[in-house]
């Protein structure tokens, strides 16, 4: 990859970067007890579309801490979106499930996603989506990650 295509998927990075930022501040969020619908959300998509089952796991494959996310899969224990089995590979690391009512949290989360850019009067072209999830490979290799988005 030359000089130019590095700075321009640096550009993209830092604006998905900002965008993210803003879809997780446009959701009210006033319990400051319980887990923001946004890492709500992330921790239940691991679990959902990338067929991660333990803390370990996601922490690893997120690129976060263990222990901060075994803080968020505590709390939406407690709140009834997930819950836990016996790991017949490991004794210490339970296997988590999503709840029906974690799942209908979820659905209910990427409905509003889809109609917000449903709403929005901005067509997309042949082939735009196959080539941002390429770009989206790109990206996310490059930090260790594999979203599986060129499918």
């Amino acid at each position: 990859m030359n000089d130019a295509e590095a700075s321009k998927l640096a550009d993209l990075t830092a604006d998905l970067m900002m965008v993210i930022g803003r879809m997780k501040g446009s959701v009210d969020y006033a319990d400051i007890g319980s887990v923001h619908p946004g890492t709500q959300y992330a921790v239940l998509d691991t679990i959902l579309r990338h067929g991660l089952k333990t803390v370990p796991e996601i922490a690893l494959w997120r690129g976060v801490k263990r222990q901060s996310v075994q803080t968020v899969v505590n709390k939406l224990i407690e709140g009834g979106l997930l819950g836990l089995r016996e790991n017949p590979e490991h004794k210490s690391s339970k296997l988590l499930h999503v709840e029906p009512a974690g799942k209908r949290q979820y659905e209910l989360a990427r409905e509003r996603m889809r109609s917000r850019y449903q709403e929005k009067e901005n067509p997309l072209q042949k082939g735009d989506l196959e080539a941002a999830a390429r770009v989206m490979d790109v990206i996310a290799s490059t930090w260790g990650l594999d979203v599986g988005g060129a499918d």
